[in-house]
């Protein structure tokens, strides 16, 4: 075999792999389907949100409905003068607004761990933008960007829910702690303390409502953002077409 031969087969390999390279066989390879596949994650992802966003709605506005039954109950009771009865309705709203405050917990650690997630991918976001930029594709770089815009909104968000669910949950502790201690005058009858009682199951019953009007406000959200992930798509799966057909003109 003389060098000619050598050199010409590899040649032939070279240019073989080149076409590989560049050819739809080679689709796994193609940044645009990374950019296909991570549009379809965040479509998924909103889905899982707006389905957990629905049950929750619906959980919340049931927990309004019982609320509002249960402080109906009570003051039927007491307008009877029936004490046993007031007594028996008492108990189950107090049990009531134990389970309450343990869901909003349980709110407050899912807004945390929500709110890390969104911290991680606005951190893996800056870094892709960082290497678009080392890489120098204006268009690459310009969809990272806008990315990074939307990740930035998501851990505001977050962050802000994160903190409204604290909030929520020290006003409901210190409702509940405020109802124990005036338990003693208010089954003695105290004038002042059933009437302190009200204020407190009234402004118990406001929050349960906004609660429900603050799901409701990230159903919508988040229906938006699917709108917004499903158009990135749209426009994503275009530009990988015209691309591939680009090649072939």
């Amino acid at each position: 075999m003389n060098a000619f031969t050598v050199w010409h087969r590899s040649l032939t390999a070279a240019a073989l792999l080149a076409i590989a390279a560049s050819s739809p066989l080679s689709a796994g390879a193609d940044p645009a389907n990374g950019e296909l596949a991570k549009d379809r994650r965040e479509i998924r992802q909103d889905n899982r949100e707006i389905r957990k966003d629905q049950v929750e709605l619906r959980g919340d506005r049931a927990d309004v409905r019982r609320l509002e039954h249960l402080m109906a109950r009570l003051d039927k009771a007491k307008a009877e003068g029936d004490r046993r009865a007031e007594q028996g309705v008492r108990n189950r709203i107090h049990v009531f607004l134990r389970r309450e405050a343990a869901e909003t917990r349980r709110d407050l650690a899912a807004d945390r761990r929500e709110a890390g997630r969104s911290a991680r991918e606005l951190a893996d976001g800056r870094r892709e933008v960082r290497e678009e930029r080392r890489e120098g594709d204006p268009a690459d770089v310009r969809d990272d960007v806008r990315d990074l815009r939307d990740d930035r909104r998501d851990l505001r968000q977050d962050v802000r829910d994160t903190a409204e669910s604290r909030r929520r949950l020290d006003r409901q502790l210190q409702i509940l702690r405020e109802l124990r201690s005036i338990q003693g005058e208010v089954r003695r009858g105290d004038g002042a303390a059933l009437r302190r009682e009200d204020a407190l199951l009234d402004e118990f019953l406001r929050i349960a409502k906004q609660d429900a009007r603050e799901t409701g406000r990230e159903l919508i959200e988040d229906r938006r953002e699917r709108r917004e992930d499903l158009r990135e798509h749209h426009e994503d799966r275009k530009e990988r077409e015209e691309s591939n057909d680009g090649g072939y003109n």
